[in-house]
């Protein structure tokens, strides 16, 4: 059977994708190595998507989005995907997943990005041993525990204010000179109880005892060598996309993204990307949904 598209991944990107191509009564498949959302469900609240001037939990937003593509015929299969190749002539596209393959006129890849690490000592060691990169996932886990964030932007700033509500004490750390949050979010991060923010300070290894995190050693802004006391870390320095499976199958920037053009089309004809794993991406949930609307109209000329 030959789809007429194949959509990788169900965040934001991906979702919208798939509400246009059920309107659009195409035959369209799912694939998803997590959970049904992408990111979302690890975001306590999102506080810039239009419609909601209040901001709007993660999980709500998620689930809004899922009930709307629901209406529609699409098929979903929780499996990762292993590999894209590209169809020769006129060929459709296999994307193999879970021992199959499944053909597919287009192809669209909105397989989002996971968290940078940050290349030091310990960080391997102590991965989910107090290191944890979801504030709204693990930061229970965490009460009464002095934590530290590394990062200066806007997750950083969120996941922050969002953890003092559990740690005893929060420390936002970044090496630059200043945080490059949003002017709302440094707001909220100054307004915060029990939260303070320490600029110029670089982590140069993550220590722990008894199998578990609880200290960073760090360079502070005057060139000093510190250790710090901590029970949890949540990284927040940035992004790299979810594209391993698509090794030799289209073009790639120099960070792993899939190079597009405007309209969301990449190297290939017929295969498309959208949201936080595309070249340029902005690293917003309104951009991703557009991104997603973008690529299935793209989509739809092609067929």
């Amino acid at each position: 059977m030959v789809h007429d598209v194949l959509i990788i991944g169900t965040g934001p990107a991906g979702l919208a994708a798939g509400t246009y191509a059920g309107r659009a009564a195409l035959d369209t498949l799912f694939f998803e190595a997590e959970s049904i959302g992408g990111e979302l469900v690890n975001r306590h609240e999102v506080e810039s998507f239009p419609g909601f001037p209040d901001g709007v939990a993660g999980t709500e937003l998620r689930s809004r989005l899922v009930e709307q593509v629901e209406q529609y015929e699409v098929d979903v299969e929780l499996e990762a995907v292993e590999a894209v190749e590209p169809g020769e002539g006129d060929e459709p596209h296999v994307v193999r997943a879970g021992g199959a393959a499944h053909e597919a006129e287009t192809v669209i890849v909105a397989t989002g990005s996971h968290s940078e690490p940050l290349g030091v000592p310990g960080e391997e060691e102590y991965e989910g041993r107090g290191i944890f990169h979801c504030a709204t996932c693990d930061g229970p886990l965490y009460q009464g525990e002095r934590l530290a964030v590394v990062g200066g932007g806007n997750h950083a700033a969120i996941d922050a204010v969002f953890l003092t509500e559990y740690g005893s004490e929060v420390l936002l750390l970044t090496p630059d000179e200043e945080l490059s949050a949003d002017a709302a979010f440094r707001e909220e991060v100054a307004d915060a109880d029990g939260l303070t923010v320490r600029t110029g300070v670089e982590v140069t290894e993550v220590l722990g005892s008894d199998g578990v995190v609880d200290g960073l050693a760090v360079v502070n802004a005057e060139g000093e060598a510190e250790t710090l006391d901590v029970g949890g870390l949540n990284i927040n320095v940035g992004s790299v996309p979810n594209t391993g499976f698509l090794d030799g199958a289209v073009a790639l920037d120099d960070e792993g993204a899939v190079v597009v053009g405007p309209n969301m089309e990449s190297s290939v004809e017929g295969i498309f990307a959208a949201g936080d794993v595309r070249q340029d991406s902005v690293f917003e949930i309104g951009a991703g949904v557009g991104d997603g609307i973008t690529a299935i109209e793209s989509a739809k000329e092609y067929l």
